[in-house]
């Protein structure tokens, strides 16, 4: 990470199978940087209309991956949760978390 950067990314609900009941949007940083080192981390939630949400996570010590948000089903309807949880584990470990089979890790 060289200085500040902006990162988005865009989800078609409509388009999630009915199964799927929860998107987890995480980050990762590599080398020896920490969100400690970052700082505070904004999301926002936008639509066509506007910003519908903002969270601000900002209590990142030593962490190198962290949970930033959920968006998740309940009662037919999909709701968001901002979340912050960090681990001082890497990417892999974090998918492998959420179920997510990667190569060399067991």
């Amino acid at each position: 990470m060289d200085g500040s950067s902006e990162q988005s990314i865009r989800v078609d609900l409509a388009s999630i199978p009915d199964d799927c009941e929860r998107i987890a949007i995480a980050a990762a940083i590599d080398g020896d940087r920490t969100f400690g080192d970052l700082g505070a981390v904004s999301i926002s939630v936008d639509s066509e209309a506007g910003t519908a949400a903002t969270a601000v996570l900002d209590a990142g010590t030593t962490e190198r991956t962290m949970v930033l948000a959920e968006i998740y089903r309940r009662s037919g309807k999909w709701r968001l949760r901002s979340v912050g949880q960090g681990y001082d584990d890497d990417l892999a470990a974090l998918a492998v978390r959420y179920g997510v089979d990667v190569d060399g890790i067991d």
